[in-house]
């Protein structure tokens, strides 16, 4: 990945101070544009490295001095997307968005080459009724949404994370902005809520103190993740942060607003005002794992993060590092849930994607719904 060509597909940047991430995202607006277009005139062309089209659009781009943008095109989709008379380089995280409005998907369509892919495009687009919303950014196509408004609603980056910013001052005192992230699916902030500890985790830290478990070195937080590209709603994830390291541990499903139905910032804000609630439902399901006792906790952790989906290594990993500290003696759900977080931790120090670190806070959400009963029991385990 990289931090100097904004213009790539593989772009990312962290932010430690608030307002250099503001700018970012003001400079980025700036940067780019939304256009509207009947999706039946969309039209895709293959632009493969050493091909005679893509040969003749490098020297176009050359001319232009477009040309290591076009190069990174063909390191990814090599797709141009024609309209209005002009072409314009597709973005790798455009594809989800250019399947569903082409209404087509399946493992077959990654193997077939770039012409083929095209002209598959270019017929279903040909049949496609009404308009496509198209998201231009830094040089690329980065979305193409259905133009109804009831399929994608426009919600600007900078305006959410603003809101949610003056939400925290106004209502969570003592706040400290911890990071940013982008990348050109998803943009996340996280800011620590140490001013209302006490009040958010009164009951939790007695719940925990009265089993003698330490809860010292966490502290309540909140992630934001919004996309403009249809990876994500804007979210509202409570989180804990954990130890120096601050290793994110969350804490349930996010407060949603979807980029759809016409949704607006009122609406956004007055989601923000269920915050409160949503921390104290979390709080009350992770005093509910303290209940919960486990007979066999190595064997019932691999089951739940096989049933979770996550990764076979990253599970097994896992597994040894909760016996290297706790051993297999009986516990309780919590000290497994965790122990879950050791699967975020380290998927942010091999420099895992901002997109990919969200899924799997989702995945390890879900173990807050299943049965922990169900997989505690002994026996052999295949995965």
């Amino acid at each position: 990945m990289t931090e100097s060509k904004v213009f790539a597909d593989d772009y990312s940047r962290n932010f430690s101070e608030p307002g250099d991430f503001f700018q970012f995202l003001s400079d980025r607006k700036a940067r780019s544009r939304w256009m509207t277009a009947p999706s039946k005139e969309l039209k895709f062309e293959p632009v493969e490295r050493g091909s005679t089209l893509g040969n003749l659009y490098m020297q176009i781009y050359d001319h232009n001095g477009a040309a290591d943008v076009l190069e990174d095109t063909m390191e990814n989709t090599s797709l141009l997307l024609k309209v209005d008379g002009k072409d314009y380089p597709v973005r790798s995280c455009a594809i989800k968005t250019v399947l569903e409005r082409a209404r087509i998907s399946g493992h077959a369509l990654s193997k077939v080459s770039k012409t083929v892919f095209a002209e598959i495009l270019n017929y279903c687009m040909g049949v496609a009724s009404g308009d496509s919303l198209i998201k231009i950014a830094d040089e690329k196509v980065s979305a193409v949404h259905g133009g109804d408004p009831k399929d994608y609603t426009v919600m600007e980056m900078l305006p959410l994370f603003k809101a949610t910013s003056d939400f925290l001052k106004r209502e969570f005192p003592g706040n400290q902005f911890v990071t940013a992230h982008f990348d050109h699916s998803i943009a996340t902030a996280i800011w620590r809520l140490d001013g209302q500890a006490d009040k958010l985790l009164g009951t939790y830290h007695r719940e925990i103190a009265t089993r003698g478990l330490d809860a010292s070195e966490l502290v309540p937080a909140l992630r934001f993740s919004t996309s403009d590209v249809g990876m994500s709603g804007a979210n509202l994830y409570p989180i804990f942060l954990a130890g120096k390291e601050s290793r994110i541990i969350p804490l349930g499903y996010p407060i949603c607003t979807e980029h759809k139905n016409d949704s607006r910032m009122e609406y956004f804000e007055e989601q923000l005002k269920l915050l409160y609630a949503q921390f104290e439902r979390a709080v009350d399901r992770q005093v509910q794992l303290m209940n919960i006792e486990i007979r066999y906790p190595a064997l019932t952790l691999i089951r739940v993060l096989k049933r979770i989906k996550i990764p076979k290594k990253a599970s097994f990993v896992t597994m040894d590092n909760f016996l290297a500290i706790h051993g297999d003696t009986p516990c309780t759900a919590y000290e497994l849930f965790m122990q879950m977080s050791d699967v975020i931790f380290s998927a942010q120090c091999n420099g895992a994607s901002g997109m990919r670190i969200a899924q799997l806070e989702e995945f390890i959400s879900r173990a807050l719904s299943v049965n922990w009963h169900e997989y505690d029991h002994p026996g052999d385990f295949k995965w």
